[in-house]
């Protein structure tokens, strides 16, 4: 049996397999009491921005936690709540 957790990220991971602007393989999830953390490495900062849109569509987020890279962009870590 699932947890809520466990059908929410298998919901996260669902919605970025289906959006072709992330590519696939390159980002990974981790969600906990509703907050989503997500990793990885896109070639543009449209990909993480896609990526993390997908994300805050998905019922049951509470916020995101996106530290997904760009080449060449300095990381300023996006935590947002809802």
């Amino acid at each position: 049996m699932q947890s809520h957790g466990d059908d929410v990220q298998l919901h996260v991971l669902n919605a970025l397999h289906w959006d072709l602007a992330v590519p696939r393989n390159r980002v990974a999830v981790l969600v906990e009491n509703g907050w989503v953390t997500m990793s990885g490495d896109v070639d543009l900062p449209y990909q993480r921005q896609c990526a993390e849109s997908d994300v805050r569509r998905v019922p049951g987020v509470v916020g995101v936690i996106n530290h997904i890279r760009v080449p060449g962009e300095t990381m300023d870590s996006a935590t947002t709540a809802m």
